[in-house]
């Protein structure tokens, strides 16, 4: 008795290759709690963007050292795993972070990429709503981002 043929090929059977690239798989870490994480996930979804490949997340410190630090040990726990991020990004103000420099040296080492604002985030958002030359800078005991 012979075995029934369904019209396939062996051929036909064998999985396909990928027709396109598959997305970079992209950290981001952000010093702000809420302003930047919620401003980037808002721009993913405005450009619609794979959110499954991008990992927004705040630093672990509310200063631009502990941004760079949190992106390394992410990155690790990452490579331990078997994976690793294509791209990492720490976000962080220049406010008057005394570590700034430091910072921006030690994301450069790591290979990160860095978006800095300056004074800070904040001022940037505004600049999207509202044209101003005005100067921002520390008034008595606050800062120019307060």
């Amino acid at each position: 008795m012979t075995p029934k043929r369904c019209g396939h090929r062996a051929a036909d059977l064998k999985r396909r290759r990928p027709r396109r690239e598959p997305y970079d798989r992209v950290l981001i870490v952000c010093e702000g709690e809420k302003t930047e994480p919620n401003y980037i996930r808002e721009l993913c979804a405005h450009y619609r963007l794979s959110t499954a490949n991008i990992e927004v997340t705040q630093g672990e410190g509310n200063d631009p050292v502990s941004v760079v630090r949190t992106a390394k040990r992410l990155q690790k726990i990452e490579m331990r795993q078997g994976e690793r991020y294509d791209r990492v990004y720490c976000v962080f103000d220049r406010d008057e972070h005394t570590n700034y420099a430091d910072a921006c040296g030690q994301a450069q080492r790591a290979k990160f990429c860095t978006a800095r604002s300056n004074p800070a985030f904040e001022y940037w958002l505004l600049l999207h709503f509202e044209y101003t030359r005005a100067p921002y800078q520390r008034t008595g005991d606050r800062t120019a981002a307060q």
